[in-house]
């Protein structure tokens, strides 16, 4: 079995289980209503606000605990339910390595994600036949875009180690969000502004690098932290996998 199949499957689950659904439902009745709110401001004439995919990109806690619930229930069950099943032993016994599982149900995880933001691509419509180049900026929508699918790599990766160091579903579920919401919390709180770790908080203001992308920046920065923490974590989490194996 290799990490295309571990794909398949796990990506097959996501659709075939009441969850997926479930998330899928929220999570384009929440985008929804936060859109209508946000071109609901931008329409105001004492109002200026921008493309309003630019607040609708980050600029909002809405968004942000929005992605930090969905990834945790999106990546909580990826370890901890196949081990507690008992096919996690099963399936590392196969002849599969560590490596190719955590690649393959985090490929899956990433790919139904996008999968839920395809449908905001209809607020594009709307807003280009609505406002047209006034209310609609190419460079907000692609680099807002592109934010999303990092950061959401990014928590994805973290649920995913989470789940790999436990049994219990909802153990990892909430160990996930604390773990997001305090990444998240880092640069606004201030913890990295003081001495020699200040040069540090522009790269952990979570909120700073999405309000560039929804300017339509893309920051090279951003795109090199978060894919070295997904790839650091990614290791993290088949190492612990490949000790777990072993101990067995």
């Amino acid at each position: 079995m290799s990490a295309l199949v571990i794909f398949r499957r796990e990506l097959w689950s996501y659709f075939v289980t009441p969850i997926g659904w479930l998330v899928a439902t929220l999570f384009a009745l929440v985008q929804g209503f936060s859109f209508y709110l946000i071109v609901e401001l931008s329409a105001e004439s004492d109002a200026v606000f921008g493309s309003p995919m630019t607040l609708f990109f980050g600029g909002t806690y809405l968004y942000w605990l929005f992605l930090i619930a969905v990834c945790a229930v999106l990546s909580m069950r990826l370890i901890a339910e196949e081990r507690r099943s008992g096919a996690l032993e099963l399936l590392l016994t196969s002849g599969v390595s560590s490596l190719q599982v955590v690649l393959g149900k985090l490929a899956a995880a990433l790919a139904f994600y996008a999968a839920i933001w395809l449908p905001t691509l209809f607020y594009v419509a709307i807003l280009q036949l609505v406002g047209g180049s006034l209310w609609l900026d190419p460079g907000v929508v692609l680099a807002g875009y592109l934010g999303t699918l990092l950061f959401g790599l990014t928590a994805l990766s973290i649920g995913l180690l989470c789940s790999a160091a436990t049994r219990s579903q909802l153990a990892a579920g909430l160990s996930t969000f604390v773990a997001l919401s305090m990444l998240l919390l880092a640069g606004p709180s201030g913890l990295f502004s003081q001495g020699d770790w200040s040069v540090l908080a522009e790269y952990f203001d979570w909120f700073a690098q999405m309000e560039r992308f929804a300017r339509g920046i893309i920051d090279g920065r951003a795109l090199a932290l978060h894919l070295g923490i997904s790839l650091f974590v990614i290791f993290a989490a088949s190492a612990v996998l490949e000790r777990q194996k072993w101990r067995r």
